[in-house]
C-alpha cells in the first residue's frame, strides 16, 4: 500500500514538472519578455508604478529560469554530476532572491499607489520615477544580503526530481521561518492594508472630484489602468503563492503553484489596461514594418533593374511597398 502511494505520487510529479511547470515556463517566459519590452517603452518609464512592473518582470524571468528548467532537465539527465551542492546552493540563491524581490516590487507598488492618491503632496512626491528607481536599486541590494544562507547551508540529498534542501536543522528552521514571515505573511498583508486605504483615498477623491480637462482625464484613465493591473497581480499572487507557504504537505502542487504569478502577469497586465494593448500593438506593428523594410531593400538589393519603373507602371507585377 505504501509504496503503490509513493509510486503514485512520484509519478504525479513526473507529470506536473513535464507538462504542468513546462507549459508555465513557457507561457511565463514570453509574458515576462514582453511585460520587459512594454514597460521599457517611454509611455511607462515615467509612471512610478510601471517601473516596479518593469524590475518584477525581470526577476519572474530569472525566477522562472532558476526554479523550473533544472527541474525539466532533471526528468531526462538523472543521475548526472550537473545535480550538486553548488548547483543547489545557486539555485536556490538566485530563486530566492528574485521570488522575495519580485514579491516585495508588488509590495511596494501597492504603497505607491497609496502615497499617489494621498491628500498629502509630501506623500504625493514620493510616487515618482526617480524615487522607484533608487527604492528598486535599494529593494535588490537587500534581498541580496538577506538569503545569503543559502549559499553556506544548501545541499543535494536526493538526484532525480532534484531537491535541494538545508543541511542542517538550524538553517532549515531560519530558512522556513523567515521565508513564511518575508514571503508568506507580510507581502499579503500590506497588499490587503494598502488596497483598503487606497480604496478609501479614491472614494474621497471622488467626492472632492470638479471637472477636469480632457488631458488630465487621459492621465487618470492611464493611472486606473495600471492601478487594475496592481490589484489584478495583487489577487493572483495572493491566490497562487499563499498555497506555498501555508504547508509542505502537498510539495508537488506547491511547486508548481509558486510559479504561476511569475508566468501569468503579462496576461494579467493584457486584459486589464486598454493602455498596455494598445502600446503592445503599436510594438508589433513597428516590428512588421521593420521585416517589411529589410524584405524590400534585400529584394532591391536582388533585382536593382525591377525597380527602374516611372508613372505607374511596375515591371515584373512587384508590390510596391510604402516606406514611412
Amino acid at each position: 500500500m505504501a509504496s503503490s502511494l509513493v509510486s503514485t505520487l512520484a509519478f504525479a510529479q513526473i507529470i506536473l514538472v513535464q507538462y504542468v511547470e513546462l507549459t508555465l515556463f513557457i507561457a511565463g517566459t514570453v509574458g515576462s519578455l514582453l511585460n520587459i519590452l512594454l514597460f521599457s517603452q517611454k509611455k511607462f518609464r515615467s509612471n512610478s508604478c510601471c517601473i516596479y512592473f518593469l524590475a518584477a518582470s525581470i526577476s519572474t524571468l530569472i525566477m522562472l529560469f532558476v526554479g523550473i528548467l533544472p527541474q525539466i532537465y532533471a526528468l531526462n539527465h538523472t543521475p548526472s554530476e550537473l545535480f550538486n551542492d553548488n548547483l543547489c546552493k545557486i539555485r536556490t540563491y538566485l530563486a530566492q532572491v528574485n521570488a522575495m524581490a519580485c514579491r516585495w516590487l508588488l509590495t511596494i507598488a501597492c504603497i505607491d499607489r497609496c502615497l499617489l492618491t494621498s491628500a498629502d503632496a509630501r506623500f504625493r512626491r514620493l510616487a515618482t520615477a526617480p524615487i522607484a528607481r533608487k527604492i528598486v536599486f535599494f529593494l535588490y541590494i537587500v534581498w541580496i544580503l538577506i538569503p545569503i544562507h543559502a549559499l553556506i547551508f544548501e545541499e543535494t540529498r536526493r538526484v532525480g526530481y532534484f531537491i535541494c534542501i538545508m543541511s542542517t536543522d538550524a538553517s532549515a528552521i531560519y530558512h522556513n521561518i523567515y521565508t513564511i514571515i518575508a514571503g508568506g505573511i507580510l507581502p499579503p498583508l500590506i497588499m490587503l492594508a494598502s488596497t483598503k486605504i487606497l480604496w478609501a483615498s479614491l472614494q474621497a477623491k471622488r467626492q472632492r472630484r470638479e471637472l477636469i480637462e480632457g488631458r488630465q482625464r487621459r492621465n487618470e484613465t492611464q493611472d486606473t489602468q495600471v492601478l487594475i493591473m496592481l490589484l489584478l497581480q495583487v489577487v493572483i499572487f495572493i491566490v497562487f503563492t499563499l498555497p506555498y507557504m501555508s504547508s509542505n504537505l502537498y510539495f508537488a502542487f506547491t511547486q508548481v503553484a509558486v510559479f504561476v504569478h511569475p508566468a501569468v502577469t503579462f496576461y494579467s497586465n493584457t486584459l486589464a489596461s486598454r493602455t498596455f494593448r494598445n502600446e503592445l500593438f503599436i510594438i508589433i506593428r513597428k516590428i512588421l514594418i521593420n521585416v517589411c523594410r529589410q524584405r524590400f531593400y534585400h529584394i532591391r538589393r536582388i533585382h536593382p533593374g525591377t525597380f527602374t519603373a516611372t508613372g505607374t507602371h511596375r515591371p515584373n507585377n512587384l508590390p510596391m511597398i510604402p516606406i514611412n
